[in-house]
């Protein structure tokens, strides 16, 4: 490893800390506080239509924020990791997530959830509300 590669400074998606160390594997960024995980070698897609896919979680809520009513709801549909079980990877996903990400996500592009289906089920499945 070069001097130069131990100087990249990489920046969460979810809560912006800095992970200034090297994660184990080159290619999965892991975020050292909150635990956001990224593909970074996978190309996400651009159209922020499914959260998983897109290259940039933080556009993905500023999209479905600009695209709704205030207090108009939408349903989202998210794979997470919990401390018992963590969910088979789909084909050409990029970002993986804890319920904990999601949640401070929502809150921090101006949403709240409604609803939760499955609390405990690694598929978390939640009725969202724009504020």
């Amino acid at each position: 490893m070069t001097s130069s590669n131990r100087n990249i400074i990489e920046k969460c998606d979810v809560c912006g800390g800095d992970n200034p160390e090297p994660s184990i594997d080159k290619f999965i960024f892991q975020c050292r506080f909150c635990g956001f995980e990224k593909n970074k070698i996978q190309a996400g897609h651009t159209d922020n239509s499914n959260l998983i896919f897109t290259d940039d979680v933080n556009a993905y809520f500023k999209d479905k924020y600009s695209q709704l009513k205030k207090d108009e709801t939408f349903e989202l549909i998210v794979p997470v990791s919990r401390f018992y079980k963590t969910p088979q990877p789909q084909a050409g996903q990029v970002n993986f997530s804890k319920s904990k990400n999601i949640m401070f996500l929502l809150e921090q592009h101006g949403f709240q959830f409604v609803s939760r289906k499955s609390r405990f089920s690694t598929q978390l499945n939640l009725l969202v509300r724009k504020l």
